[in-house]
């Protein structure tokens, strides 16, 4: 080896780029993040990192809806309400069940009912989150986000809840959080992405692209996400990642 040889820079370590596609009402995009989490903490070995940017999708309305303000005293609907009223309770009750079996073996907490509101404020709080503090700070919004609406029953469209998590985050202190959320910064941007997912041809969540290649549609088990995340990372051949991706989906 020559001295110049000695001198190289090492190979900047690849990158893996992971979007999920999610919306805070959805239970197994709740469930989805704890896996997947816990499935890139299981590739530390390998030589990648993983960007995970999450990206808006709405379940309950369309994103170009107006943002109406509920009134003082509204009711709020429940989740198991919602959930028997589009389904029917045999099937709501059935749905339900399996997401409390997996929430159990990823380790979650589950209330039994929660609130269903609009999570239109909490993506563009996501949105700006990712921009300003990449994929640590918009996880840690995700965390706080997912574990207050399953676990605390808490109503994702309250401001002020959007403004504490915000302050908690470090993304912006209270007041301006509430002024934030109270204009319509990102408000494009979240439609824009909700209606590119859409355009490609996703009508449910979780939906996962990872590195602008492969699919994964519903939520997956830790150990598929990591079955999926090592081989894409060891193989260099695409025929081969594909294949698997595709059988895992």
């Amino acid at each position: 080896m020559s001295d110049s040889d000695s001198t190289l820079s090492p190979e900047p370590q690849r990158t893996i780029k992971i979007i999920f596609i999610s919306d805070y009402l959805c239970a197994f995009c709740y469930i989805g993040n704890k896996s997947l989490k816990d499935a890139i903490a299981g590739c530390r070995d390998l030589d990648v990192r993983f960007d995970v940017e999450f990206r808006p999708f709405t379940l309950l309305c369309p994103s170009s809806a107006p943002e109406v303000p509920k009134a003082k005293g509204e009711k709020v609907p429940n989740r198991r309400e919602y959930l028997v009223r589009k389904f029917g309770k045999e099937q709501a009750e059935s749905k339900w069940k399996v997401v409390e079996e997996l929430a159990q073996k990823a380790g979650l907490p589950l209330a039994e009912d929660g609130i269903v509101a609009r999570s239109t404020l909490a993506h563009r709080l996501a949105v700006k989150a990712y921009k300003v503090g990449g994929q640590a700070m918009q996880g840690h919004l995700n965390d706080i986000l997912f574990d207050a609406i399953f676990a605390g029953c808490q109503d994702v469209s309250d401001v002020e809840f959007l403004a504490d998590a915000a302050e908690k985050i470090g993304l912006m202190n209270k007041a301006e959080a509430t002024t934030f959320l109270q204009d319509t910064d990102c408000k494009n941007c979240v439609n824009q992405m909700i209606e590119a997912a859409r355009a490609s041809g996703v009508n449910g969540v979780p939906s996962i692209i990872i590195d602008g290649k492969w699919a994964l549609n519903g939520v997956q088990s830790t150990e598929c996400y990591l079955q999926i995340l090592r081989k894409i990372a060891q193989s260099s051949s695409m025929t081969e990642c594909a294949s698997i991706v595709s059988v895992a989906s």
